[in-house]
């Protein structure tokens, strides 16, 4: 009986699905949405991509009796990271730049700076295969002011050694080659033509050895290679987000095995819509400055705008699949009866089925009452 009731409902279930696409006058009901549908090419939507990433942290200790010790302290960190990319059929022209910089203050110290990034990539690629691109780019790399080995103070002057400036170093490459792109979260890059220069336009870091300098004085190093990249962007879980990128060199004129390595994972934990917290890991390899594997360590809590603009972009005409022919709907139409005069004729066969089992039940109830009434006609009769 459970069976066959369980049966009915499925089937009735069914026929409500497919019921739901014609009206009571066995007109086709049209979602607003039904054809307003996106296409892509190259797995990319045409058209300029823009988004953008602001945040500014601020992180804080301060200590008053606190009888374990302790520096009052504050540091504040402002980062914008933005693309800007275009597709126009076969074309692909991405850019992203990354700015940030922070400032730290402890109670007895001056201000210091703790982050400092200036970084531009554009790449141009056209797509010969699925996925495969020939493509050209270009990146540069610098800070925005002077950096110094607080560890490393002049007795005399009472000075912190130099260790960077704006354009002091600066890295300039551009290369040609071929990139796999399947998909917005994953992109792969070797490029076996790379050159780059490195500039060191602070006179005062313009020694001989320094970032790859070859005499006191110069103001640039060249270096023809091969570069080998690629980022993968996840979510790890629902409003948490890790970017990787990697970027391995290789010099053709000097030292071709000693390869110039750089990492960069950014872990993004969304709160809510403003506010976020943010750690990243930077991690660089270069003969050219120290023979030791730098590390960059940054973790805060602040304010962050996010946006896109992806929703206009489906809603443009090229993005969208074509509204369907009059000849099409027709065929949309018919299909839509089909499968309802399908589902009404399963439907009357349930209706039979759960009829045909109400009747059995009846019966059954019957024969155990007539059943009893026997039961207690005999047993009448023996007390008689």
């Amino acid at each position: 009986m459970i069976k066959k009731i369980g049966a009915f409902l499925l089937v009735f279930g069914f026929a409500i699905s497919h019921a739901q696409e014609v009206d009571a006058s066995g007109n086709l009901k049209v979602n607003s949405q039904q054809y307003v549908k996106t296409k892509s090419t190259n797995n990319r939507l045409q058209g300029w991509y823009i988004s953008g990433n602001n945040s500014l942290q601020f992180n804080q200790a301060a200590f008053s009796n606190w009888m374990a010790g302790g520096e009052n302290s504050y540091a504040l960190n402002a980062n914008i990271d933005y693309e800007i990319n275009l597709t126009k059929g076969k074309n692909i022209w991405d850019n992203r730049i990354i700015l940030a910089y922070g400032l730290l203050k402890n109670k007895n110290d001056d201000y210091r700076k703790s982050n400092d990034i200036i970084d531009f990539t554009s790449s141009y690629g056209y797509e010969f295969f699925n996925g495969f691109y020939f493509a050209a780019s270009t990146n540069f790399k610098t800070q925005f002011s002077e950096g110094y080995d607080y560890d490393n103070k002049d007795e005399v002057t009472g000075k912190y050694k130099k260790l960077s400036n704006l354009m002091a170093p600066a890295y300039w490459s551009f290369g040609i080659g071929v990139d796999y792109k399947p998909s917005d979260n994953l992109q792969l890059n070797f490029h076996p033509f790379t050159s780059r220069f490195t500039f060191v336009l602070d006179k005062d870091l313009q020694t001989k050895g320094n970032y790859g300098l070859k005499d006191d004085g110069e103001s640039h190093y060249y270096e023809f290679g091969a570069f080998i990249g690629a980022r993968y962007k996840i979510e790890l879980m629902e409003g948490i987000f890790y970017d990787n990128r990697i970027g391995i060199y290789s010099n053709y004129l000097n030292n071709p095995l000693n390869f110039d390595i750089a990492y960069q994972g950014i872990l993004d934990m969304k709160v809510n819509k403003l506010i976020s917290a943010q750690a990243t890991v930077n991690l660089y390899y270069n003969e050219n400055q120290i023979k030791r594997t730098q590390l960059k360590e940054t973790l805060g809590v602040g304010l962050s705008y996010k946006f896109n603009n992806t929703a206009k972009l489906k809603m443009k005409e090229e993005n969208l699949l074509p509204f369907p022919t009059v000849e099409e709907a027709e065929q949309a139409l018919q299909k839509a009866k089909d499968n309802v005069e399908e589902a009404n004729k399963k439907v009357e066969e349930a209706k039979k089925i759960v009829e045909e089992a109400k009747t059995k039940v009846a019966v059954e109830e019957a024969v155990d009452t007539i059943e009893e009434v026997i039961e207690l006609l005999e047993s009448s009769e023996t007390a008689e």
